[in-house]
């Protein structure tokens, strides 16, 4: 008897398990869709960085890799149009953007996108060296 209450036991830990997971997906692109709302709103470069990185940890907690890597693109994007700042100091702080970019697409295992990132980080690598 021991024996079928635990299996039973486990069943509902599992259903609730993934009950768990259902929902937190549904708020997390809830959050998402709210943070990129918001995104649209800010005019200042600083501050649509820091919500890239947001929206990518967030993909990145639903295990969406492709998205979050192509939002810290976004943000290594945003960092090198910056006109204020030099180009060896754009290079380093876009650099890492871009790598936590490649470490999603490593996770995604996009082997092309992974490849076109890496190819970016050595360039901006570059970039830093020679400043």
């Amino acid at each position: 008897m021991p024996l079928i209450r635990q299996q039973r036991d486990r069943g509902r830990v599992k259903d609730f398990s993934d009950a768990f997971g259902v929902e937190k997906m549904r708020s997390g692109n809830a959050a998402v869709y709210e943070l990129k709302e918001q995104f649209e709103k800010f005019a200042a470069s600083p501050q649509k960085v820091d919500l890239c990185e947001t929206i990518a940890r967030c993909f990145y907690q639903l295990e969406q890799f492709g998205d979050a890597a192509d939002w810290y693109e976004t943000a290594g994007r945003l960092i090198l149009s910056e006109a204020s700042a030099t180009p060896a100091l754009k290079a380093l702080s876009a650099l890492t953007e871009y790598e936590k970019a490649l470490e999603c697409y490593k996770k995604g295992e996009d082997d092309e996108s992974f490849t076109e990132c890496s190819t970016l980080i050595r360039q901006l690598s570059r970039a830093c060296a020679s400043a």
